[in-house]
């Protein structure tokens, strides 16, 4: 049986070339204890859908695509045939690069809780 190997991320149909090593979560409800004297209950809140990735930085890119990026549909695929979209995605942070080994740009795009389609 195949596990999590490689994915394909997808932001508004375009695929970007990540490193090895993107990780998903995929957000929704999340639940914390919440410890009285004698029994332990949880309360619960949202977390937001996040994919954590790095590209490396080659000629031509335009790093304002991803410093601007808001409303945009994110799609995790993993080679095990699962994907996940996020709707209303935006980059969290501004990008970033370092003048060594291809110059990796992190991205961490956040939005509404993941829906698995497949």
């Amino acid at each position: 049986m195949q596990a999590l190997g490689r994915v394909i991320i997808r932001v508004d149909g375009q695929i970007i070339d990540s490193m090895p090593g993107a990780k998903l979560t995929i957000g929704g409800v999340k639940r914390k204890p919440v410890l009285t004297g004698y029994n332990v209950h949880y309360a619960e809140e949202m977390e937001a859908a996040t994919i954590e990735c790095e590209v490396p930085l080659t000629s031509g890119m335009t790093l304002d695509v991803f410093r601007d990026m808001t409303s945009s549909v994110v799609i995790f695929e993993a080679d095990t045939g699962q994907t996940w979209v996020i709707p209303d995605a935006f980059n969290e942070d501004n990008p970033q690069m370092t003048a060594k080994d291809g110059g990796n740009i992190k991205l961490k795009m956040t939005g509404s809780p993941s829906q698995q389609v497949t």
